[in-house]
């Protein structure tokens, strides 16, 4: 089980002091240990915190590796590296630290070239032909230029922020990969470790490719020798007929081929190293892991102990700064609040509240009336949304129309947005909250009737 690191934090700096981020990191830490982690590299978002939380954990067992972290005297700061075994194949796991935005006193993030090549040394002189894997959260391009100064690393698993899914690629006789930020895919990677460390095909699966193949070849030549019968037809397939018949002598022979070289290896071992994969989509429909669950729940509980009595009014009036309220908006337009009435948006903060998650900050702006019609606008975790007014909990006829408190004083002058655009919309229905958004559809479902 291995994690490439950008694990805690979702913003580059977090405040010192007792916060909702905190609380959540100490909470990842807790669940990736219950799940028996071998390695998490240390990410750049990681750094993001104290580091007394990373030291701790580290101090704890949590399985914290960074090769390239160190302090001032150019100490490392977390083991550099661990090693495995699986069967006869000696594995070591070493990780590089990308530089954070803001770098914590104290520490320095040394040079690949000055930590990876005596590792490697190390790794390769210790053991034969080990099994060489690097946990990155540099940038998939310089991961890239690592494979080409150090051709011993077989496998590279990257945290690369601005990338997705990174199916597996064979580059340089190494192969590098990643799954997509934060939980949204599990990474399922299965190696067969062969005699040598060089990448090759699954014999297994191309033979089964092959064998499709050539069950389609067959039918095709049923057909058109079925059709060759008939009167006139015999000269008309001839030429087609006898192409594929050397197709399929040629792709019989490459069967033959791997059949023996499959009996062989299972003789012998294989002599490539080859891998199957696939990412696992984490959709809310799976079943939850109880003892998770149970963490989040105490997670929950802390966090609305802090927050339930830290609000901060003087920031909810700037956030809510020019708007109204849907009560105002009701006033002249009766017949589009009732329809809004019945619209989920119209319940989004109630739904917070059934789930006690009222006093979380990463949910509480997606559930209230926001001015997301401000191109500027992003959101932030403010503790102004925990003090919002009654009239504003809920998303709001000005989330998608925009600030209504100068129309509603001077409806003839002042105009108000007909329809949000596709932007306003994505600043709360993302692909992270919500996979199945389609602004075409959802925009005609949620218009409001006519004036």
């Amino acid at each position: 089980m291995l994690d490439a690191g950008n694990l805690l934090y979702k913003r580059t700096n977090i405040h010192k002091g007792p916060s909702q981020e905190r609380l959540t990191a100490e909470t990842i830490i807790d669940i990736y240990t219950g799940l028996h982690y071998d390695a998490v590299g240390v990410g750049p978002l990681d750094l993001a915190g104290s580091m007394d939380l990373l030291k701790n954990s580290g101090d704890n067992g949590f399985p914290w590796i960074s090769a390239n972290l160190a302090d001032d005297l150019d100490k490392p700061l977390f083991k550099q590296w661990i090693n495995r075994k699986a069967g006869d194949t000696d594995i070591y796991i070493t990780a590089l630290t990308a530089p954070p935005g803001m770098m914590p006193s104290g520490i320095k993030i040394l040079k690949t070239e000055t930590v990876l090549p005596k590792l490697l040394k190390k790794f390769t002189g210790a053991k034969q032909k080990p099994f060489i894997i690097l946990l990155s959260t540099l940038t998939n391009d310089e991961n890239r230029k690592i494979v080409e100064q150090y051709p011993d690393i077989n496998l590279i698993i990257g945290a690369d922020r601005s990338r997705s899914n990174i199916s597996p690629k064979i580059f340089k006789n190494c192969l590098l990969t990643q799954t997509e930020k934060q939980g949204k895919y599990q990474g399922l990677l299965e190696i067969i470790f062969g005699t040598t460390r060089q990448w090759g095909m699954d014999n297994s699966k191309e033979l089964a490719d092959l064998q499709n193949k050539l069950g389609s070849l067959n039918w095709q030549l049923r057909r058109l020798e079925k059709k060759s019968k008939l009167p006139g037809q015999s000269e008309k397939f001839k030429t087609t007929i006898l192409r594929l018949n050397n197709e399929k002598e040629a792709m019989s022979k490459k069967i033959d081929s791997l059949k023996e070289i499959i009996q062989q290896e299972s003789v012998s071992g294989a002599a490539n190293d080859q891998f199957i994969y696939r990412f696992i989509r984490l959709q809310k429909n799976m079943p939850n892991d109880q003892p998770t669950v149970g963490k989040l729940h105490i997670l929950n509980s802390k966090i609305r102990k802090l927050h339930k009595n830290n609000k901060q009014t003087s920031q909810s009036s700037k956030l809510i700064e020019g708007m109204a309220g849907y009560p105002v908006c009701e006033t002249c337009h009766e017949a589009q609040f009732k329809f809004w009435e019945k619209s989920m948006h119209a319940s989004a903060f109630m739904t917070l509240v059934e789930k006690n998650k009222q006093y979380d900050l990463d949910c509480l702006p997606c559930h209230l009336t926001i001015d997301a019609s401000n191109s500027a606008f992003t959101i932030k975790t403010t503790r102004g949304y925990l003090s919002y007014p009654v009239r504003m909990q809920s998303v709001g006829c000005e989330s998608c129309h925009g600030p209504g408190k100068s129309h509603s004083l001077n409806p003839d002058t002042v105009s108000m947005l007909r329809l949000p655009d596709r932007k306003t919309c994505l600043t709360c229905h993302s692909s992270e909250h919500d996979d199945n958004f389609d602004y075409e559809v959802k925009i005609q479902n949620i218009s409001c009737p006519a004036s």
